[in-house]
């Protein structure tokens, strides 16, 4: 194999499938990755086989071939490159690799490309299409909400949910929810709802970033693949139910309390300085058009602030978590949002004023009189 490259194609095709490695493997040829040539090009391919990433760069294709090298050791060598040309040679069996770039030249033991794994693709046609920018918005607005729990591994992920011309992401770690809808402008090829790893919806957005295309979403059996560009990333999928997340969702309210996005943040922000209990408890409750949120930890004090708001019903005081409430509210994108209470130990609803699209339901805390 003899191939020349730009270090900046290179670099970033390394950084990226890169992310698809396991430092946990007990396989020494899944910490590497695979180059092959293509016509006029060389695709590099990691997986951990349950998440795989592969991209295509332009590239001179002088001899054809295949070679996988260390990731972590590639990764280093090319970010410490300097920015010209880089020409890459390969033995028949693989093993001896010299990369050569301006006056810098690296021998590095490779091992058989033979000995990579083939990263499957599902075999379905697109199910469905839409903009990069749409996903990111989505993500960001949902992932955080993942539980970390390994016990209940359904809980890991985002359920990904093409309904016609509709698509959902829901994410749930039992005590919280975050629900995200987008329309699509043509409508999916097939109703689906799937669990997709949070690991590999945050590796697609990293991906994401400075593309502004079409990703094509493609579903199978067990798997899903996303594309965009040059660049493919198949993933296997979680199997059980996801939890019937239509009935955690509040129909209606109690009392609704629009207030400045920015101001509910702050607020929240400063009174839970002093919630340094286990749940982070922070109260509110409103008086009129007066929100007052507080906070009461015996060690530490206490602390406590007032908002002007816009309240409709009748008042219910309740407490939530404060970090849970602050995720919610830093992606938030309008001025203002609405707390929806149905009760005190009920579960609120946050949801963004002029964007249905949104909705966030947190569990209450129950804290003492």
């Amino acid at each position: 194999m003899l191939l020349t490259c730009e270090h900046k194609h290179l670099s970033r095709a390394v950084a990226l499938v890169g992310r698809a490695i396991s430092t946990r493997t007990t396989m020494p040829i899944l910490a590497n990755v695979l180059l092959e040539t293509r016509k006029d090009g060389v695709k590099l391919v990691a997986t951990d086989l349950d998440h795989g990433i592969q991209t295509t760069i332009p590239a001179t294709v002088t001899r054809g071939g295949a070679v996988t090298l260390p990731a972590r050791l590639l990764g280093e060598i090319v970010a410490n490159l300097p920015d010209a040309p880089v020409q890459i040679r390969a033995a028949e069996n693989g093993r001896e690799v010299e990369l050569q770039c301006q006056r810098v030249t690296y021998a590095l033991v490779g091992m058989p490309a033979s000995d990579f794994p083939v990263v499957p693709e599902p075999s379905a046609a697109t199910v469905v299409s839409l903009e990069a920018g749409t996903l990111r918005v989505m993500m960001r607005q949902t992932a955080f909400a993942v539980s970390t729990d390994e016990t209940r591994v359904f809980l890991t992920g985002l359920y990904l949910v093409l309904d016609g011309a509709e698509i959902r992401l829901v994410a749930t770690d039992g005590g919280r929810l975050a629900l995200r809808t987008a329309r699509l402008a043509t409508p999916a090829a097939q109703n689906a709802g799937v669990i997709v790893p949070a690991r590999t919806m945050n590796e697609l957005v990293r991906a994401l970033t400075g593309y502004d295309g079409v990703v094509d979403v493609v579903i199978a059996e067990n798997q899903v693949m996303f594309a965009f560009g040059d660049t493919r990333m198949v993933s296997r999928l979680i199997p059980g139910p996801f939890p019937n997340y239509q009935q955690v969702i509040p129909q209606g309210y109690k009392q609704r309390i629009v207030v400045s996005t920015e101001a509910l943040l702050g607020a929240v922000r400063r009174v839970a300085i002093t919630a340094r209990d286990s749940a982070n408890v922070v109260r509110l409750v409103t008086r009129g058009t007066e929100l007052t949120l507080s906070s009461h930890t015996p060690e530490y004090g206490r602390a406590e602030e007032t908002l002007e708001v816009q309240s409709e019903g009748e008042t219910v005081a309740t407490a939530f978590n404060a970090r849970y409430l602050m995720e919610c509210l830093g992606v938030v994108e309008t001025a203002e949002v609405a707390v929806e209470l149905t009760g005190p130990l009920s579960p609120g609803a946050v949801r963004p004023v002029g964007q249905p699209e949104y909705v966030y339901v947190l569990a209450p805390v129950r804290v003492a009189a």
